[in-house]
């Protein structure tokens, strides 16, 4: 049997939340409100964030010209300290690739495999999960058929 490797202590305490991007993030919106029960936290000129329990999902516009199918923009996991953190993740030979410190937030950006964009977020309300504008009214697609 393969000897384990010593676990990386990270704080890591569950997911913070999954962010989409999407081509038409109005019919995103609609299917995943209207077709799954789930409430409009926060809106943007360029995303949505959207509620289920105490879960996030947030949709992002595909950036102009961009190709491919929709997907995966990163992935955030909720860490119970920030204090020393980028000193651990360095420690792990994680490529950090940026940092970002909001009102209610701090992240550290990682690096993953495969090309994987991976955000480590602590916020000292839990709870909180403030979005930079509220949600906006979407009208419906008239050729949309959901």
């Amino acid at each position: 049997m393969p000897a384990k490797t010593a676990p990386r202590e990270f704080g890591l305490i569950g997911f913070d939340h999954v962010d989409l991007k999407v081509k038409d993030r109005a019919k995103a919106r609609r299917f995943f409100v209207e077709q799954l029960g789930m409430d409009v936290i926060g809106e943007g000129t360029d995303h949505t964030f959207l509620v289920f329990g105490d879960q996030v999902l947030g949709l992002h516009d595909a950036k102009d010209g961009e190709t491919g199918p929709s997907g995966v923009d990163h992935l955030a996991l909720r860490v119970s300290e920030w204090t020393g953190l980028r000193s651990r993740v360095g420690r792990a030979r994680v490529t950090i690739t940026g940092e970002k410190e909001r009102e209610n937030s701090r992240s550290l950006f990682l690096r993953g495999p495969e090309g994987l964009r991976i955000e480590l977020v602590w916020r000292p309300d839990p709870q909180a999960h403030a979005c930079s504008s509220p949600p906006a009214v979407v009208a419906p697609d008239p050729d949309d058929d959901a």
